[in-house]
């Protein structure tokens, strides 16, 4: 019962982290519709979405989510011009979140509102807001950074052509703490605009090779083409600027081609790309609610890209984690087995034991002697590479046994290898197996000489113990087959030396066998290979 207990009790421990991980998997995945239905205007979708997502935020005490879907809800209105009920969505937002104490909740207010404005083409106002919830995020979140409100008064100084104050906002944006790496790479696009209209090239180059280093370690697509046109332009590369530039939109292909064309001397067709240019230039509006929208748009599908791989990541990790769980809770059965079996083939043999009167001393080696047998019957293999001297290893365990036996009995050692043999093996394991052998002989010898003996047969090394029959002893055999033998009118235990030995003698690739044909007393002979494959 206790065994249950304990399975039980790392399942509920394992089990809260994984319902966790769903719940975070979830989160992303009704983000990432979020986003999606916020794009295509898919309006009943979104709102379905956006509750969802509030409600499972709520749940999970994630309150950062909770309300920055809310004030995706306000821009969402905002973007379809319900500039009142979106100014409204803001105002409520900014309510709940102080009369429940929460500071992220009052900043996504601020940066709700600010994005309204924007949408509205209120850009004093605008800036205004977003430039308290610089203030607000710096004071209140001080390891954060403020980049995506900095990035969107970069925006608003670039729509009115006021290019210093766009360089002030990407400059402030590259010394934010733990800057997103997209906001990097827009402030460097900034940068780099500024560093080719000074027509200066090393500023640009460093700043494009700090692009090309933030593309390769966070895989943000912060070089657009107009990048690589202005870094072929400025470093004298004009026939590969001007085949690049065709890959631009029509106003600023034609801006370009001007640039290449006036670099090259051509004044000619320099003139026709700025009458193209020019032509274009004033047909567009210089800010309308439409390139507005778009805009949001696509830092909103940006956001949906993003959540759309953490999701797949996480699944990737879930799936991970739930292999390791059960590899982990599989070890865990198969531990808990081996101790459960373990205990009762010791109570068991405690159980006789008592019955059967054996001395304790016998008992405490059946406890070892069965750890033992647990022990290698567990094990699959063994490191079968370390060359070991046959003769001096049998030489110092005789030595080291003789004192194990009776007065009257003497161990001796005789082989018919060379002095110099060796045998590949794990040298403990072979060790252990010699040393069970001779104490076996020497607790039932009583009289004589008992005998280890190496030879070479074939491949192998062969090891032989050998000791006198006693007349006290006269059913010796049965040491071997059994954990008890008779003697008198009472039964004692002779240990498991066979049982494991067999199992030792597996692990090093040979085999072990009784000698019937021996009729002096027992011979116990066993062969393992000379060099194991």
């Amino acid at each position: 019962m206790n065994y249950i207990k304990i399975f039980v009790l790392l399942a509920y421990l394992l089990c809260p982290s994984f319902m966790l991980a769903d719940s975070q998997e979830e989160i992303l995945r009704l983000e990432a519709d979020m986003l999606r239905y916020f794009i295509t205007h898919a309006s009943e979708d979104f709102y379905r979405t956006t509750t969802q997502l509030k409600d499972l935020s709520q749940e999970v005490g994630d309150e950062r989510r909770f309300y920055k879907a809310w004030g995706n809800e306000a821009i969402y209105e905002a973007t379809i011009q319900n500039y009142s009920v979106a100014l409204d969505i803001a105002k409520e937002m900014m309510e709940h979140s102080r009369s429940n104490g929460s500071l992220y909740g009052e900043y996504s207010a601020i940066h709700a509102k600010a994005e309204i404005l924007l949408q509205k083409q209120d850009y004093t106002a605008a800036e205004k807001e977003f430039i308290d919830a610089v203030n607000f995020h710096h004071r209140h979140f001080p390891a954060e950074s403020a980049g995506e409100d900095l990035q969107e008064l970069m925006k608003i100084a670039n729509h009115r052509k006021d290019g210093p104050t766009g360089v002030k906002y990407a400059r402030q944006i590259l010394e934010e703490p733990n800057v997103a790496p997209i906001h990097k790479g827009r402030a460097l696009y900034r940068l780099s605009q500024m560093a080719f209209n000074k027509n200066d090239s090393t500023e640009f180059n460093r700043i494009y090779n700090e692009m090309m280093a933030l593309k390769e370690t966070d895989g943000i697509s912060a070089l657009k083409p107009i990048v690589e046109v202005n870094h072929l332009i400025i470093n004298g590369k004009y026939k590969e600027a001007l085949e690049l530039a065709d890959e631009l939109d029509a106003e600023t292909k034609a801006e370009r081609k001007a640039i290449i064309f006036q670099r090259m001397g051509d004044y000619e067709k320099a003139y026709k790309q700025m009458v193209v240019y020019k032509k274009i230039s004033d047909s567009i509006t210089l800010v309308s609610h439409g390139n507005v929208v778009a805009s949001c748009f696509v830092q909103m599908n940006n956001e949906r890209l993003l959540l759309e791989q953490q999701f797949l990541e996480r699944q990737n990790n879930k799936l991970r984690n739930y292999i390791y769980m059960i590899v982990i809770l599989t070890v865990l059965i198969v531990l808990l087995l081996m101790v459960f079996r373990r205990q009762r083939q010791i109570k068991k043999l405690q159980v006789s034991n008592k019955r059967l009167g054996i001395e304790n001393k016998d008992a405490a080696k059946a406890l070892n002697d069965l750890a033992e047998l647990s022990y290698y019957e567990t094990k699959t293999s063994l490191k079968l590479t370390t060359p070991l001297n046959v003769n001096s290893l049998c030489n110092r365990l005789t030595t080291a046994s003789q004192s194990l036996c009776r007065k009257g009995v003497t161990m001796v050692f005789q082989t018919e290898l060379g002095d110099q043999e060796t045998v590949k093996t794990d040298p403990d394991a072979l060790e252990k197996m010699l040393v069970h052998l001779l104490d076996n002989a020497a607790r039932f010898s009583y009289q004589g000489v008992i005998t280890m003996s190496s030879s070479k047969v074939g491949e192998n090394i062969r090891f032989t113990v050998s000791d006198k029959t006693s007349e006290r002893d006269n059913q010796r055999q049965n040491r071997f087959t059994g954990m008890f033998a008779e003697e008198g009118n009472k039964l004692h235990y002779v240990g498991m030396t066979f049982k494991i030995c067999q199992s030792i003698v597996a692990l090093l690739q040979g085999r072990i066998w009784i000698d019937k044909e021996y009729n002096q007393g027992s011979r116990i002979c066993f062969e393992i290979p000379q060099n194991p494959q």
